[in-house]
């Protein structure tokens, strides 16, 4: 099908974007750092930990939430994290911004009106 064979030149195109290219090798510097990378499980499981008790109807307890600060004040300070955090956000702008390209692809007519 052409549309999927255009969607795949447009995934190869992506993979060459600076943006991802900095996404892939910022990943790749938290995964070899061990503490970037504990840290970042570590708020995960808060956070869902968090997120499971509130959708219990239960108020996560000050522990928890004191926990979530410190390991986010400690995260913001990583300065590998920091990268990766910077490239993710860089990387979903690309990602929007080529979305809202397809979405000037399929209605041209509303994009014109704006």
């Amino acid at each position: 099908m052409e549309v999927e064979k255009k969607a795949k030149e447009l995934g190869n195109e992506i993979a060459k974007t600076d943006a991802y290219q900095e996404l892939e090798r910022t990943s790749k510097n938290v995964q070899e750092n061990t503490e970037a990378n504990q840290m970042i499980e570590k708020i995960q499981e808060l956070q869902q930990n968090i997120q499971f008790a509130q959708q219990s109807g239960v108020q996560p307890s000050q522990e928890q939430i004191q926990q979530f600060n410190d390991l986010k004040q400690q995260m913001d300070a990583n300065l590998t994290i920091q990268a990766y955090a910077k490239a993710q956000e860089a990387f979903n702008q690309l990602m929007q911004d080529v979305n809202n390209s397809i979405s000037k692809g399929i209605k041209p007519e509303e994009n014109n009106q704006q």
